[in-house]
């Protein structure tokens, strides 16, 4: 069992490595072994092209959600099937411990 442990931690090792490399060699085949840094020449105007939301629309978004309340179908839809495989396991746990409980103390 040892042996054939340790002959396939060899193997998966050997595998990854072999992998690694081959992936290195297509790099420096392609040319793409040192990164091109990103040119852009625009920073000033991409920065005026973003628009940041005025405080009156801010406070009337924050009022809309308030008024329709925050409600998120699938957040909730998780949360309930959580609960109910959080209970299942939880159920299912508790008969295992159980009867083991009785097979080892009679």
């Amino acid at each position: 069992m040892k042996k054939l442990v340790v002959k396939g931690s060899f193997i998966g090792i050997i595998l990854l490595l072999g992998a690694l490399f081959g992936v290195q060699m297509m790099n420096e085949h392609l040319g793409v072994s040192q990164p091109v840094p990103l040119q852009n020449e625009n920073n000033e105007e991409v920065k005026n092209e973003i628009e940041q939301p005025k405080k009156n629309e801010l406070v009337e978004k924050r009022q809309q959600v308030e008024d329709v309340g925050r409600f998120n179908f699938f957040s909730d839809l998780g949360n309930h099937i959580a609960g109910g495989f959080n209970y299942i396991s939880r159920a299912v746990l508790s008969q295992i411990m159980s009867f083991v409980d009785n097979v080892l103390n009679g």
